[in-house]
């Protein structure tokens, strides 16, 4: 216990040295937080009045912000519209240490607002076009890319199905790691899991494995258990495998050999938005300075504890996570 533990703290003193680039789906998160006054006098529908608003980095730009508060040096490309929106996602990445590289584009910057009074989560509103891109569009995100890669050490896939990682970006954006010989781990949305052929990880939720699984079986029924779908999707994909169980912990599958599991860590969870990003997130950082997948893993697994555990959606910090791995030290008597 007292070497792996030791481990982990050189492996998230390391992280300071990690270059990764984020390519995804950018989105503004805003959170309007309300007092409940009743029921409105025009419809049997709550009545809330907004006491305050605060706005936060989504989807891709908030792994962009977990990966920078972990210490790593984080870029983003992504596309963003020409509107406010897109103004108060720059200001906060340049407020979290992230380079943004967003392309403006005819679209609008996807919006999603989040209703909220105390505990209580009543409504959240959507605003997104889903149109493609143009080639164009494109080719200009491809050259993004292929001029932040050199500077890199890990290419990061966060997809949230907004439209950006068409089929004909996936292959460029391969075809450009391969060339300078760089590593993708991505987390995707089943439906544009199989644009992708050449990736180095994939850490979906049970629910978008098993989404997948029957897609890659055309259809068929998989194996309900776990370990058969994490499985099924290493030999399908031809990478490995992280898959984020929830309250059932993380099962891991590497690109050859026997699966295992990790017992999730938080028993009683506050907010659970946005703790896929951040187990994304500590993977990429950890293995972009060598560390191997178990490693990552275990440190992945404790960083979601940590996030998982504070409200909102909350970016873990290399010093809780170095102060998580000491307490698990002293917990366990090492």
């Amino acid at each position: 216990m007292e070497a792996r533990v030791k481990n982990s703290l050189e492996c998230i003193r390391r992280i300071s040295g990690a270059r990764v680039l984020v390519v995804g789906d950018v989105m503004l998160d805003t959170y309007l937080s309300c007092r409940a006054l009743g029921v409105a006098d025009e419809a049997p529908v709550p009545l809330l009045e907004i006491r305050g608003q605060s706005q936060a980095l989504g989807g891709a730009a908030n792994v962009a912000r977990n990966l920078a508060r972990l210490g790593a040096r984080t870029a983003l490309v992504g596309m963003v519209g020409g509107d406010s929106e897109a103004a108060a996602i720059k200001g906060l990445l340049r407020e979290s240490g992230v380079e943004g590289s967003l392309l403006e584009t005819r679209r609008p910057t996807t919006l999603k607002t989040r209703v909220l009074s105390g505990d209580h989560y009543y409504l959240r509103l959507d605003e997104e076009e889903l149109t493609p891109l143009t080639e164009a569009e494109q080719a200009a995100l491809a050259a993004r890319i292929e001029a932040q890669l050199s500077e890199v050490d890990l290419l990061v896939v966060s997809d949230y199905d907004k439209g950006l990682l068409s089929p004909s970006l996936a292959e460029r954006i391969e075809r450009l790691a391969r060339e300078g010989d760089r590593g993708i781990v991505a987390d995707l949305k089943p439906r544009n899991a199989l644009n992708w052929r050449h990736l180095d990880l994939i850490a979906p939720n049970l629910s978008e494995a098993r989404s997948l699984c029957a897609q890659l079986d055309s259809g068929g029924e998989p194996g309900h258990d776990v370990e058969t779908i994490a499985e099924t999707l290493r030999s399908r994909m031809g990478c490995a495998v992280v898959l984020k169980m929830g309250s059932r912990g993380m099962l891991i599958a590497p690109p050859s050999g026997p699966t295992s599991r990790l017992d999730a860590l938080c028993p009683s969870p506050v907010e659970v938005s946005g703790a896929g990003d951040t187990v994304l997130a500590t993977l990429a950082a950890a293995l972009a300075q060598g560390a191997d997948l178990h490693q990552a893993a275990r440190l992945a697994n404790l960083a979601a504890s940590i996030s998982v555990s504070r409200p909102g959606t909350h970016a873990v910090s290399a010093a809780e996570l170095t102060e998580a791995v000491t307490q698990s030290e002293e917990a366990h008597g090492s």
